[in-house]
């Protein structure tokens, strides 16, 4: 998104509250739409839905190359490109993962969303050298055509269930540490998740971490522009929070399963908290470049983090659906953070405002954490009682 902002801010002569708008309307819209993407995962096809959202960006991005204003952009941020993040992200990937997965799942996990991070290194420099050798306008239309190519791609190799293509899921094991878990066995229906504790703790916990990361990642090229860091360097920050958050990806889900959730948890947000505080104190390149260094890896941790705490506590067969109530809960957390964070800027001539009231939100993750209990589905609890 920083990218992006940074060119729209210059194209179209807009405040940075109303270019940073465009990742509210983007949040907002994603986690409307994703009880239903949710449910498509659960009962659908996976394979056919990631096919959809490779079109629904490509066009998007060929859409974009064409506007002639700002709104003509956030028309497409509605209506085209939530479906297509929706569908190539965490949602169907990490439900994917969690019917082949169980010993090793956060590790799983872990490798599933880290090729966003491969791309994410690559496509900063990529998509500043096309801006800067074609214009914007060239540079979004090649990238949408390109990514209609990988249409065909997903349809011929993505697959569903194991037994698509005449294999058995992991059966259930003598051992017990390799038994199915209480939440595997049984399927939760959405008001029996809206009714659990752990759904709100779990989205204070995921949307205090997505918020940083969504408002971090669509400002940092303001702040760098601010102090004077354009161009490439710019774009190198950018790559250096996608490099760190590959191996952050990887070693946050392998801890996952070997000391637990809620030190892992701990762990990425004391990391965040270390990244933005760094952020506040340096203002020279250096500081940045540590910065986006410390953010990377905790910013690595998010997304194990999330899906693996929704994995633990609704099972395999409930988590499309728990994932798809939880986002629309995210909201009055995600949606206000890029647009505010540009807003406070503005009004206190600096960024680091910004960096306190997000270090604000990792102590509210911390204390959700802390009080984050599994829940036990209704059903067995009263099977128990009559027993």
């Amino acid at each position: 998104m920083g990218i992006y902002t940074s060119t729209f801010e210059d194209v179209f002569n807009e405040s940075r509250p109303r270019i940073t708008f465009l990742e509210t309307l983007l949040t907002v819209s994603i986690n409307i739409l994703s009880p239903f993407v949710g449910y498509v995962v659960d009962k659908l096809s996976a394979r056919n839905l990631v096919a959809a959202g490779y079109a629904s960006i490509g066009l998007g991005f060929i859409l974009i190359s064409r506007a002639g204003e700002l709104l003509h952009i956030y028309i497409v941020f509605v209506l085209l490109l939530p479906l297509g993040v929706l569908a190539i992200g965490a949602m169907p990937s990490s439900a994917l993962i969690t019917r082949w997965f169980r010993k090793r799942r956060g590790l799983a996990l872990g490798i599933s969303v880290a090729g966003s991070s491969i791309g994410g290194a690559i496509a900063p420099p990529l998509m500043t050298f096309l801006f800067m050798s074609f214009g914007w306008r060239s540079a979004m239309l090649y990238t949408g055509c390109a990514i209609l190519l990988t249409v065909p791609v997903v349809l011929r190799l993505m697959v569903n269930h194991p037994e698509d293509i005449g294999l058995e899921q992991e059966p259930d094991h003598d051992e017990p540490k390799l038994q199915l878990s209480a939440a595997d066995k049984v399927e939760w229906t959405i008001p029996q998740i809206f009714k659990t504790p752990a759904i709100w703790l779990q989205t204070l916990v995921s949307g205090s971490l997505l918020c940083v990361t969504l408002g971090l990642l669509a400002n940092l090229s303001l702040h760098a522009k601010d102090l004077g860091f354009t161009g490439q360097k710019m774009a190198l920050l950018y790559s250096i929070i996608a490099f760190f958050s590959f191996s952050g990806k990887i070693g946050f889900g392998t801890l996952t399963d070997k000391i637990g959730l809620k030190p892992t948890g701990y762990l990425s947000i004391v990391l965040m908290s270390c990244g933005l505080f760094i952020l506040y104190s340096f203002q020279q390149y250096y500081g940045l470049v540590a910065g986006c260094i410390v953010l990377g890896l905790a910013i690595g941790g998010v997304t194990p983090i999330w899906t693996t705490m929704i994995a633990t506590a609704f099972g395999a067969k409930s988590f499309g659906r728990a994932m798809g109530v939880m986002n629309p809960m995210h909201i009055p957390i995600t949606a206000p953070s890029a647009p505010v964070a540009a807003y406070l800027s503005v009004k206190a001539g600096s960024y680091q405002p910004v960096f306190l009231v997000y270090i604000g939100l990792m102590v509210m993750a911390a204390i959700a954490l802390y009080f984050l209990q599994n829940p036990q589905h209704p059903d067995s609890t009263t099977l128990r009682r009559k027993t």
